[in-house]
């Protein structure tokens, strides 16, 4: 008996097997969907913690940036108020104990101004003294070997053979405590003088060679220091001499008037020429 020739139709497949096999590929689905939702999460708090991180240190940095401007505004009032106690209290240094002030220069060098309270009275002297002792205090630095840097210490002006002028200042000293000097007694004394001079413009000697002064007639803090041949009798009485130059320091200051300058009603400097400042 002949046999019928087999279809050419694949056997089909049994509903369980088909079953499985779905089943497996639903399973595998669902274990790769797991390992996305995993990997996300992980990420997303990866990005919070490095967010989280940014933030305190930013606010760190905020909270030492100002502790440290808290710092120097504290230091900054401690030292004024050292400044302070230095001008009122106990401290202030005696002026009879004081022989003068020390100016250095890098531009031109070092002037000795030794002090003449026997021409200008003590308020003069303790004025420069409570400048310098100030200076000290508020320095940054700390070191005084070479002296301190004040506010406004400078020279800005030379006219040569006769005068180098400028300024001594510390903000937090003022020069309205200086009295003006004292009419030299060989002169005869004054009638209807104003009440705020009661010296009629005379405060001190004829100048010289050498004396150092208030300038304008005035009480600081500007001054110059004279360095013309002959008495300057021009100038009269007006000016409060509070210090003397010795033969150097009038070469030093004469060495400032070889500096460029421009002239305008005065020769001014081009470029002042700061200093700092010491008692000897």
């Amino acid at each position: 008996m002949k046999r019928s020739s087999a279809p050419n139709i694949s056997a089909p497949l049994s509903r369980s097997g088909a079953r499985r096999k779905t089943s497996s590929f639903i399973n595998l689905i669902c274990v790769a969907a797991t390992i996305s939702v995993l990997i996300l999460i992980s990420l997303g708090g990866t990005l919070l913690f490095s967010a989280s991180s940014g933030n305190n240190s930013n606010l760190d940095s905020h909270v030492n940036n100002n502790e440290g401007e808290s710092q120097q505004q504290q230091s900054s009032q401690l030292r004024r108020q050292q400044s302070a106690d230095i001008i009122s209290g106990e401290e202030k240094r005696d002026p009879t104990n004081t022989q003068g002030l020390l100016i250095r220069a890098d531009q031109i060098g070092e002037i000795r101004i030794a002090f003449r309270p026997d021409l200008a009275g003590p308020s003069s002297i303790q004025y420069v003294i409570d400048v310098v002792e100030a200076a000290s205090v508020t320095s940054s630095d700390g070191d005084y070997s070479y002296g301190v840097k004040c506010s406004r210490c400078n020279f800005y002006r030379a006219e040569p053979e006769l005068l180098l002028q400028g300024v001594i200042a510390q903000h937090s000293i003022s020069s309205n405590s200086v009295s003006l000097g004292p009419c030299p007694d060989k002169l005869p004394p004054q009638a209807h003088c104003p009440e705020h001079d009661p010296n009629c413009g005379c405060h001190g000697p004829i100048m010289t060679k050498g004396m150092v002064g208030w300038a304008g007639g005035g009480e600081g803090p500007d001054f110059f220091l004279n360095t013309f041949d002959k008495p300057v009798d021009w100038w009269e009485h007006q000016h409060t001499v509070w210090g003397e130059l010795d033969e150097e320091s009038i070469r030093v200051v004469e060495s400032a008037y070889d500096l460029p300058a421009h002239k305008t009603s005065m020769r001014m400097l081009d470029k002042p020429i700061e200093f700092s400042i010491e008692l000897f």
